[in-house]
């Protein structure tokens, strides 16, 4: 359902997180609006596999919800009511999203992206608002003795497999390095064990945050995990589609919002809400 209301319910496939009521417009403190952004309902896509802990539905006894929860979902739910914006999240394949949101017409901006220059061809990345930490994962099967990385270089040696449609060029691969040709972590997994590749590499947040909503990929005996050696933290944007006509106007307002957020220690507020194993660590 594409809401232009103020009130809404949601739907399995899209979640709309409405604005306040226009009376919050004459509230004290109310931010103007960039040009063009006044009167807007944003349309934002994100990965229908989800991306623990940022991105994913809620559980209820154990079954999945309509309700989408997470730390990019609880930022952009915060910046977009205190501007006033109503917008509409839909989850939906990963490759769909970035094929789609790069148009600018049915979605304006995807949730969660890693940069690359081909993706920056499309898209105007916001400031980067969490990082991660990079693992490699295999069958100790098939390697009982491990794969003995040391460096990044060692990678080489090594058949890497990869989902389709995620961005593994920020890892330091080569483009075409990794093989893409799964379609989500449980197919990534079997070939694992399969022996059709010799590996897998995966932001450690996310590979732990599937385990708190029942995809414990880690629990079976046969997954080894070994932290990346070498390897630059991963960094998160906000992505705006170029082709939208508003898309600095966007941008500008996203950097705005983060930055605030960033001094005022909200953005770390919304994260150990979000994730509270976190302690006290940044997001």
């Amino acid at each position: 359902m594409r809401a232009r209301t103020m009130s809404c319910s949601p739907t399995r496939r899209a979640l709309l997180h409405c604005a306040a009521a226009a009376l919050c417009l004459l509230a004290p403190g109310a931010r103007a609006q960039p040009d063009g952004l006044g009167h807007l309902t944003l349309n934002i896509c994100e990965d229908e596999n989800e991306w623990p802990p940022y991105a994913y539905f809620e559980r209820v006894n154990g079954q999945k919800t309509e309700r989408v929860l997470g730390y990019a979902v609880s930022v952009i739910d915060d910046i977009l009511k205190r501007r006033h914006i109503a917008y509409q999240l839909d989850m939906i394949p990963w490759a769909r999203c970035l094929a789609v949101a790069k148009l600018g017409k049915r979605y304006q901006m995807a949730l969660n992206m890693s940069y690359n220059a081909e993706r920056a061809a499309d898209f105007l990345f916001s400031r980067a608002y969490y990082s991660t930490t990079t693992y490699y994962y295999y069958s100790r099967r098939q390697y009982p003795h491990g794969l003995g990385i040391k460096h990044l270089a060692d990678f080489d040696r090594y058949r890497i497999c990869g989902i389709a449609g995620y961005n593994y060029t920020g890892y330091g691969f080569k483009a075409g390095q990794v093989e893409q040709g799964a379609k989500d972590f449980p197919a990534l997994i079997a070939k694992l064990q399969m022996g059709r590749c010799a590996l897998f590499v995966e932001k450690n947040e996310v590979m732990t945050g599937y385990a708190t909503i029942g995809k414990d990929y880690l629990a079976d005996p046969d997954i080894a995990q070994e932290s990346a050696p070498n390897m630059k933290s991963g960094r998160f944007y906000f992505a705006v589609s170029r082709a939208y006509p508003q898309a600095e106007a966007l941008r500008t307002l996203l950097n705005d919002e983060l930055l605030s957020m960033q001094e005022s220690g909200r953005l770390r507020e919304l994260w150990q809400h979000s994730v509270p194993s976190a302690g006290k660590s940044d997001p």
